[in-house]
C-alpha cells in the first residue's frame, strides 16, 4: 500500500485477480454440485422440509458472527485512540459487505477511518488487523487438533486440550509483545484470542445448522472441525470475504470429517451458508456505512470549528 493506504497498481491486478478466481471457485463448486444429480436433489429436498428455527439461525448467526469481530477489534484498538464501540461496530458491518468488492474497499476505508476520525496512525491499524489474524489462525490451528485429538476419544482429547491450551496462551503473551505497533497488554490480546474463539463456536453451529438444512447429520467436533477449517480458508489472501475458497474448503473438510456426507454435500452447506449471508450483509453494510458517513461528517465539522477561532484570531 502507498502511505496513504491505496493500493499499489500490482495489488489492485491481484485483487481483481483474486476475485475473478473466486467467482470462478463459486461457479465451478455449483457445477460440481449440478452434476451430482443425487446429492443435489437429496439437498433440495432436505431444504425444503428444514425447520424453519433452523433455517432463522443460518440467517441470524452471521450477524453474531460480525458483532463478536467488532468486539475483538474495539478491545484491541480502544487503547490506539478514543475508538466508540459504535464506531468499530459500524465500521465492521460496513467493511463485511465492501470486502465483497474486487478492491476490498472495507479494509482500506475502516483503515482511513480509523486515521481520520479516531487519529489511529496507519501502522498501528495494519499491526492490529495483522495480531487479529494471527489470533484467528492460532485459534483454528488449536481447534483442529484438538478437534482430531477427540476423534481418538474423550481422554486423548481432554488431555491435547489442557497441553495445547498451555502453548496458546503462552504464544498469545509472546505475540503481544511483539506487536509491530508496539507491546500490546497481554491480557487485551488474549481477550481479543477468546473472541475469536467464541466466533468460531458460533461459526461451528452455523455449519451444524447449514449440513442440518441439506439433510446432513454434524457431530459437535465435525462442526468445530469445519469452522476451524473456515477460519483459516478466510485467512487466504487471495479473494475477499473467503469466495470460493470457503466454499471448497468445506467441502474438501466435510469429506474427510463427516460420515454420511460427500463433497458436493459440504458444498451445498456452504452454499447455503453463502446465501444466508448475503442476505443479511447487504442490510447490515449499508446501515454501517451510512452510520460511518454521518459520524465522518461530524467529526469534519467538529475540527472545522475548532480551527476556525484560530483562522479569526490570525486575520484580526
Amino acid at each position: 500500500m502507498t502511505p496513504r493506504g491505496e493500493p499499489t497498481q500490482n495489488q489492485a491486478v491481484r485483487r481483481i485477480g483474486g476475485f475473478i478466481i473466486g467467482l470462478l471457485l463459486i461457479g465451478v463448486a455449483v457445477f460440481v454440485l449440478a452434476r451430482n444429480k443425487n446429492d443435489l436433489n437429496d439437498a433440495l429436498d432436505a431444504a425444503q422440509h428444514a425447520s424453519w428455527w433452523i433455517i432463522a439461525l443460518v440467517i441470524v448467526l452471521p450477524v453474531a458472527n460480525a458483532a463478536i469481530v467488532a468486539v475483538s477489534f474495539w478491545i484491541l484498538m480502544r487503547r490506539l485512540g478514543n475508538v466508540p464501540f459504535g464506531d468499530m461496530l459500524a465500521l465492521i458491518g460496513s467493511a463485511w459487505m465492501l470486502n465483497y468488492l474486487p478492491m476490498r474497499p472495507g479494509l482500506i476505508g475502516r483503515l482511513a477511518f480509523h486515521k481520520l476520525v479516531h487519529g489511529v496512525s496507519l501502522k498501528s491499524s495494519v499491526a492490529v488487523s495483522v495480531a487479529l489474524a494471527l489470533m484467528s489462525g492460532l485459534a483454528a490451528a488449536h481447534m483442529l487438533i484438538v478437534g482430531v485429538a477427540f476423534a481418538e476419544g474423550a481422554l486423548v482429547g481432554a488431555a491435547a486440550l489442557a497441553a495445547t491450551s498451555v502453548v496458546v496462551y503462552f504464544v498469545a503473551g509472546l505475540a503481544a509483545d511483539k506487536s509491530p505497533a508496539g507491546a500490546v497488554p497481554r491480557h487485551d490480546l488474549r481477550a481479543a484470542l477468546l473472541f475469536r474463539y467464541i466466533d468460531m463456536l458460533v461459526w461451528a453451529v452455523r455449519m451444524w445448522a447449514c449440513f442440518a438444512i441439506v439433510g446432513s447429520e454434524l457431530t459437535p467436533w465435525a462442526a468445530l472441525l469445519i469452522a476451524a477449517a473456515v477460519q483459516i480458508a478466510y485467512l487466504f489472501p487471495l479473494t475477499g470475504a473467503g469466495l470460493g475458497v470457503v466454499e471448497w474448503a468445506v467441502g474438501v473438510v466435510a469429506a474427510i470429517v463427516v460420515v454420511d456426507a460427500t463433497a458436493e454435500i459440504g458444498i451445498a452447506a456452504s452454499l447455503a451458508n453463502r446465501a444466508a449471508e448475503l442476505l443479511v450483509v447487504v442490510p447490515c453494510g449499508l446501515a454501517g456505512s451510512a452510520y460511518i458517513a454521518k459520524r465522518r461528517s461530524r467529526s469534519a465539522r467538529a475540527r472545522d470549528s475548532e480551527n476556525s477561532p484560530n483562522t479569526d484570531a490570525r486575520e484580526t
